[in-house]
């Protein structure tokens, strides 16, 4: 299956391993989609030994020599430096020459761990800021919470490793996402990027709190005019395009390259079954965290055979099947979705409720 992206600002065609290493964590977020989750219990009580986990790290790295595609771990959690043998999984991966991102807390990392994972050669750490002081501090149910983001962010400009910042939108905050945009230009953070509010796990109860498919173009267009004029000002941080629905807004903007001639190849849009597989810490194998269908198990299965061969996974990216998006003519680069899809309907095949043509 082809992919190639023609409209993100990071072009990034890796296949990517998003790997949990642990469930255990000391916060509970408000919209946490690991904690109260079916496969919670059994994560905490059954982590992956130390052995497993190189041999799952043998099997990514001879899957993607295979392939002849380049691959990255992001290795994450609940916190991934509350794993004990962390450094030791990071070292044998980066053995393989394989990138390896961190998505954790803040609140573990201090300037001797950032050394560390420094040396290691981690390429990003990303932390998450999910509005101003308070309501950061209340959506993560600890006060401290904002200010060890912003200490953590400066301890990674400090030692070298570039630092991301991700925010977890909803209509709790979604007034402050510009504030935060402004705020970690000024913090000279690496890249920042922002995704909708996914209610499931913890977040099953938030689903009131999702905006509009009208509210979301809104907040879209003026992230848009921000992100423009902190560029134009000289800011050097990198504000990402994760969110898909940013193609619909592009091609009502006129800012998308013209349609192509082929119909058949996957430019951008959700990659659920195109590069992307996720790793819970007892092995439970994800086409995406945040979209709780199990589609295989390591090291029970390698994940050549998962990726190309789970019936769960055939059925999630065939976007035939979808059942507003592939009558969209845009299903090559967007397709919404899946997780909220699933999340809202029950089931990932329906439209993306926040999709903003689909709810005209």
């Amino acid at each position: 299956m082809a992919m190639k992206n023609l409209n993100k600002e990071e072009d990034d065609f890796s296949f990517v391993l998003q790997w949990h290493l642990t469930a255990k964590c000391d916060l509970q977020c408000q919209h946490c989609y690991v904690s109260d989750s079916s496969t919670y219990l059994n994560e905490l009580e059954n982590e992956l030994d130390l052995n497993t986990c190189f041999r799952i790290i043998d099997d990514f790295s001879d899957t993607i020599t295979q392939w002849g595609v380049p691959g990255r771990i992001n290795f994450t959690g609940g916190d991934p430096l509350l794993k004990k043998e962390i450094f030791d999984i990071i070292a044998y991966a980066r053995k393989k020459s394989i990138p390896i991102g961190i998505l954790g807390n803040p609140n573990h990392l201090d300037f001797e761990t950032a050394s560390k994972l420094k040396e290691l050669g981690v390429f990003r750490y990303q932390v998450s800021i999910d509005g101003l002081e308070e309501t950061h501090d209340r959506l993560r149910r600890r006060k401290g919470a904002f200010k060890d983001a912003i200490k953590a962010v400066r301890i990674l400009n400090e030692v070298g490793i570039p630092s991301v910042v991700m925010f977890t939108v909803s209509k709790e905050n979604a007034d402050q996402l510009i504030d935060v945009i402004r705020l970690v230009a000024e913090e000279n953070v690496a890249i920042f990027d922002f995704a909708r509010l996914t209610p499931i796990g913890s977040g099953k109860k938030l689903e009131n709190q999702l905006l509009t498919a009208k509210e979301y173009r809104q907040l879209l267009f003026n992230v848009l005019e921000e992100y423009r004029r902190l560029k134009e000002q000289g800011y050097k941080t990198l504000f990402g395009r994760k969110e898909n629905l940013w193609t619909l807004l592009y091609y009502e903007l006129g800012l998308l390259k013209p349609l192509p001639n082929n119909k058949d190849t996957i430019y951008s849009g959700c990659t659920i079954g195109c590069n992307i597989l996720t790793i819970l810490s007892d092995g439970t194998v994800l086409a995406c965290r945040r979209l709780p269908v199990p589609i295989g198990k390591v090291p029970n299965q390698n994940l050549r055979d998962i990726f190309i061969s789970s019936g769960e996974l055939n059925r999630m990216r065939n976007i035939d099947l979808m059942q507003k998006c592939s009558k969209c003519n845009l299903k090559q680069f967007c397709r919404g979705c899946r997780s909220v899809a699933y999340a809202v309907n029950g089931d990932y095949l329906a439209e993306d409720p926040q999709c903003w043509r689909v709810s005209a």
